[in-house]
């Protein structure tokens, strides 16, 4: 498999090598480029020989937040063409009406629940939906992840960054199982 880094226009990315007919959208949490949890949804569809476009990028508070996880979200969709799944961490859920305005299958990884681009966009789905999070994490919202989403992964005591190696498996196979349905 190989990796490319890529210009995205506003900002950049990497490209994993696979199946074009089956390319999955990455997009980052506000830092970090997302990690490590990104790479726990990488895994599993690089593993399947998805295509992934993974945005890298940090946010750094100069633009409004919605703009900045929206124009990710477009410039990577932009790049990679057909897209089957899209995956946002934390900050890049507010892209969600992005996801339901393409129809795509979406990961969410610690939803911003609070605010309404989230979960207006979430409602507005046509596509399946899996949203991860953790029972420590203040954004988390449990009780709305099931009422808005097909599948739910709480993780008990996981908080924002889902960086503990133990919800590793988890988050892989779950990821695994919802690309699998793709």
């Amino acid at each position: 498999m190989e990796i490319a880094p890529v210009d995205l226009g506003v900002c950049a990315g990497y490209e994993y090598e696979g199946d074009e007919s089956r390319t999955a959208v990455v997009l980052p949490g506000a830092m970090l480029g997302g990690m490590p949890v990104n790479a726990y949804v990488i895994a599993p569809l690089v593993e399947r020989g998805w295509r992934v476009v993974q945005v890298w990028d940090e946010y750094d508070g100069t633009a409004d937040r919605v703009e900045w996880a929206v124009s990710r979200a477009e410039a990577a969709l932009a790049y990679a063409g057909e897209t089957k799944l899209l995956s946002a961490k934390s900050a890049t859920t507010l892209a969600a009406g992005v996801a339901a305005d393409y129809g795509l299958r979406a990961v969410w990884l610690t939803p911003l629940f609070a605010l309404p681009e989230f979960t207006e966009g979430l409602r507005r789905r046509t596509a399946p939906a899996l949203v991860v999070g953790g029972t420590a994490d203040a954004s988390w919202d449990g009780a709305a992840a099931r009422e808005l989403a097909d599948e739910v992964l709480e993780l008990h005591e996981a908080d924002h960054g889902l960086a503990r190696i133990e919800h590793l498996p988890a988050i892989v196979a779950a990821v695994g199982r919802f690309a699998d349905a793709a």
